[in-house]
């Protein structure tokens, strides 16, 4: 399994204890893989690893419960600024020691046509490029 994978499973497990994960078909929210390297590990935020997290989490839960949800952030300098002056939240060697490198926006377009070439469907690509969230969002504000 790559590390990014044990990533988006280690995070799920954080969410939900083991006994409680929803077992594939039957999970009700959205698990939102953001686009931090952090996150994805080795701070790789190539395509290909972040479409392998996106695969792997719909695996275990079903593509109606998995979404993208980059996290990215404009204003790199606005964050190397605000990460400095909250040293006791982000400490040195938690991994913001630099500023955190993000997948972009620029890259959607990729991982909807890699997530084509792994088999997904037109329908399935649109769920997680943004359907998922748009659905969850309108059942819950009303």
């Amino acid at each position: 399994m790559c590390r990014a994978a044990q990533k988006v499973e280690s995070l799920i497990i954080l969410l939900l204890p083991e006994p409680q994960l929803p077992q594939h078909g039957q999970a009700v929210g959205v698990v939102g893989i953001n686009g931090v390297g952090l996150f994805l590990g080795n701070n790789d935020v190539r395509t290909e690893n972040l479409v392998r997290s996106i695969d792997y989490a719909v695996s275990l839960i079903g593509v109606d419960h998995v979404g993208i949800g980059l996290d990215y952030v404009f204003d790199q300098v606005e964050l190397k600024e605000m990460l400095a002056s909250m040293r006791d939240s982000f400490p040195v060697g938690s991994g913001y020691d630099s500023v955190p490198v993000f997948a972009t926006p620029e890259q959607l377009p990729e991982i909807a046509q890699a997530l084509s070439r792994l088999g997904y469907t037109e329908v399935d690509v649109a769920k997680s490029m943004g359907g998922n969230h748009l659905r969850v969002a309108r059942k819950v504000w009303k």
